[in-house]
Parts: structure tokens; sequence; C-alpha cells
């Protein structure tokens, strides 16, 4: 009865052993999972802090920059009459004296005697006029980009825009949309059918932008001054 417990306690003993064995083992492989991720997770983090400050030191100096190139301008802009600045835009609109009224929010013939140096702005006038043109010279002159700050491009202007400035990449993608629409139209007809509905779009706005012409302004200053936008010389 002896033997047969000392028996007992012995194999007991040994898996208590094996037992606190594996469980060691375990321990250290868990623990030795748990440096690897936390090395790694260190590596990440400074990564990642390397990037951040790599990117904030770009952001800044893009931010330092047009801070120095919109002071710039504005001296230029300051040093120049209306006139020049408002021919400047004239010529970037193409001679489009609406879009240019449009987005002044005055009259096309107050413009015309403007830029022609046969009146003189108001001083509100005046600052609006170079307000604009800085922007303008921002964008690198872009009249399109001055259009849609100022809300005077419709909906369809900035799809054909879009066209008419990535034309390879429009019609590659183009092609490619539609054969991946019709190889897997049989089974899968909802990208045939949202193509057709991008190229019904694309139609819809190529006919506006080439046939539909803005309506003209109420011109009521042809034969007369606007006097809170323009004083005689």
């Amino acid at each position: 009865m002896i033997h047969t417990d000392l028996l007992d306690d012995y194999i007991i003993n040994q898996r208590q052993i094996r037992l606190q064995k594996k469980s060691h083992r375990v321990n250290s492989f868990l623990s030795n999972i748990a440096k690897r991720i936390n090395l790694r997770l260190q590596s990440l983090t400074i990564l990642l802090a390397c990037v951040s400050l790599i990117s904030f030191m770009s952001c800044s100096s893009d931010d330092t920059d047009e801070i120095d190139k919109r002071k710039e301008f504005t001296q230029i802009v300051e040093n120049r009459s209306a006139k020049d600045l408002l021919n400047d835009l004239y010529v970037g609109s193409d001679g489009d004296i609406q879009s240019l009224a449009r987005m002044l929010n005055v009259t096309p013939s107050s413009i015309e005697r403007l830029r022609k140096g046969e009146t003189e702005p108001t001083d509100k006038f005046d600052k609006r006029i170079k307000e604009v043109a800085i922007y303008y010279y921002l964008h690198d002159r872009s009249y399109r980009q001055l259009r849609a700050c100022l809300k005077d491009a419709r909906w369809y202007e900035y799809l054909i825009w879009f066209v008419i400035d990535n034309p390879g990449w429009f019609i590659f993608d183009f092609i490619l949309s539609l054969c991946i629409s019709l190889i897997i139209a049989e089974e899968f007809p909802l990208p045939a059918i949202l193509w057709g509905i991008m190229f019904i779009v694309y139609i819809v706005a190529a006919v506006l932008y080439f046939c539909v012409t803005p309506a003209k302004m109420d011109d009521k200053y042809i034969d007369t001054i606007n006097p809170t936008i323009e004083v005689l010389i």
C-alpha cells in the first residue's frame, strides 16, 4: 500500500514537472513573440515618425513657398493699375467679357470702360480686382480655376475640361472600361449599364458645352457709369 502511494506521488510529481516545463516553454515562446512584436512596433513607430516629420517639413516648406509667392505677387499686383490687371484677365478669358463680368459681379460695359482706361475703379472695386488677380497669378494664370473658384463654371464644363486636359488617360480608361463591361456583361450586367449611363452623361455634357451659351447679362450702364464700380477720370 505504501509503495502504491509512493508510485502515485511520483507520477503526480512527474506530471507537474512536465506541465511546468510546457508552461515555461509556452511562456518563453509568447515572450519571444511579444519581444518581436514590440521591436517591429518600435521600428514602425520610428518609421512613421520619420515619414510624418518629412511630410511636415515638406508641407511647411510648401506653405512657406506659398506664403512667399503670395507676398511677391501681392506686391506686383499692388504696383499695377486696375486697367492692366483687367486686361490680363480679359486676355485670360479669351475675350469673354460676359464671363469676366459675371465673376466680378459687374456689368460688361463697366469692365470695358475700366480696361480701356476711360474710367477708374472705386477703391472698393479696385481691391476686388486685385484680389481676383492675385488668385489668378497664384494658380498659373489658369482662367478655368478662376472660374471654378468664383462659381462661374457649370457641371458639364468640369467634365469636358477633364477630357481636354487628360485625353490619353480618358481614351484608355474609356476603351478599357468598355471592354471589361462587354466581357462580363452576360453574368454581371451592372458595369455595362453604368458604362452606358456614363457615356450618355458625357455626350450630354459635350452637347451642352459646345451648343449652350450663357444668357447675356442685363446691362443698365451702357450709356452711363456705374457709380458703385467706377468713377470718371
